[in-house]
């Protein structure tokens, strides 16, 4: 239970910053409290390992309420990372039997978590500290034996095979806990590359192609062999004052549905496609073996318009008018002029009352 809600909390963070910083903080505070209990009850070093351990406990629960109530993950990381290296593992050092224990090794563990902090000058600056402290510790033991408590013999074998276990176990847990983070990262990245890479070609509404994507689709797919290609060009008729009486909601579910009337016309793998250019404007690109027949499929598109049914306003009927052309009409020498001729049918089927498709051969 505790496990779950701590990877729960955990996983509720953000940023790889904060979710390495309590990561880390806690199972710092896990790993002094079990050294705490440990020390307590089986190594006899007197009860000051112990109370150093438990010390660190309370500095490091602190930093972390600190970091709950501010916010400054980076700035208590960098506290945290201090309070191991200089106030936990030297003294521990001296306490713990010096180099005839298996102490030094926790302290590789310090230098490591220093490493992890994500500001690169203060990284090192952090790294530094903690060897300086070590060192000094060290260069104290050896100046000084009198001042490292000495090991029972008997206990030695004891520390460093339970230094190592710990060690061992401690580097598993934080490499692991780190290939999560960073797998869960780099899914979430993937997850979100692949919705920007939608979005950048699609329309968020009817989430057909968008203008953009139609031009380079049209430019670099469909110009350089236009043969077997036609292009209508069409939008809802009044659909303004579709949107002025029924409001903006309705409005998106017209357009929705004259999107998918469009695309259940789409025959997949043709190289055809169906774009939302502008506002109520659509686009449909057709593949036929003919003139006829691609008018034939823009006209059922029109009428399959027209027959739509909406639940909460049964009484409209929506219709579409548009133009419609050959992508091989030798008049157009580039793809610009194809889509201006568009936009001219287009209208003239506007003006000539609506609900129909003109079209030029």
């Amino acid at each position: 239970m505790l496990f779950a809600k701590i990877r729960q909390f955990l996983t509720g963070q953000k940023t790889i910053e904060e979710k390495l910083f309590w990561g880390i903080l806690l199972f710092s505070i896990l790993a002094a409290a079990i050294s705490t209990v440990f020390t307590f009850l089986f190594e006899g070093f007197g009860g000051y390992a112990g109370i150093l351990s438990y010390i660190a406990v309370l500095m490091l629960m602190v930093v972390g309420i600190i970091a709950k109530k501010t916010g400054r993950i980076s700035t208590c990381y960098f506290a945290a990372c201090v309070i191991l290296n200089v106030f936990l593992f030297p003294p521990l050092f001296f306490e713990c039997g010096g180099f005839e224990s298996g102490i030094v090794l926790n302290c590789f563990m310090g230098i490591f978590l220093c490493t992890l902090y994500n500001h690169k000058k203060r990284r090192f600056i952090l790294v530094l500290i903690a060897v300086c402290a070590n060192e000094m510790a060290f260069f104290l033991a050896k100046a000084f034996p009198e001042w490292v408590n000495k090991l029972n013999p008997d206990m030695v074998w004891l520390d460093f095979s339970s230094s190592f276990l710990f060690m061992a176990a401690a580097l598993y847990a934080g490499v692991v806990f780190l290939l999560n983070i960073f797998d869960r990262e780099r899914r979430e990245r993937d997850v979100l590359i692949k919705k920007l890479d939608f979005y950048s070609k699609r329309d968020p509404l009817t989430k057909l192609f968008n203008r953009s994507y139609f031009i380079n689709y049209l430019d670099k797919m469909i110009w350089p062999e236009r043969k077997g290609f036609y292009m209508l060009k069409f939008s809802v008729d009044d659909f303004k004052s579709i949107v002025d009486e029924h409001g903006h909601e309705f409005g998106d579910k017209v357009l929705c549905g004259v999107a998918n009337a469009a695309m259940a016309m789409r025959m997949v793998g043709q190289g055809e496609c169906v774009v939302r250019y502008a506002d109520e404007d659509f686009i449909q690109l057709i593949y036929a073996q003919s003139f006829d027949e691609g008018l034939q499929r823009a006209e059922q598109l029109r009428k399959s318009v027209s027959e739509m049914e909406f639940e909460d306003h049964p009484e409209i009927r929506v219709t579409i008018s548009g133009g419609f052309i050959s992508c091989t009409n030798e008049t157009f020498y580039h793809q610009n002029k194809m889509l201006c001729v568009l936009d001219q049918l287009h209208d003239l089927a506007k003006s000539r009352g609506k609900n129909q498709i003109c079209l030029r051969e």
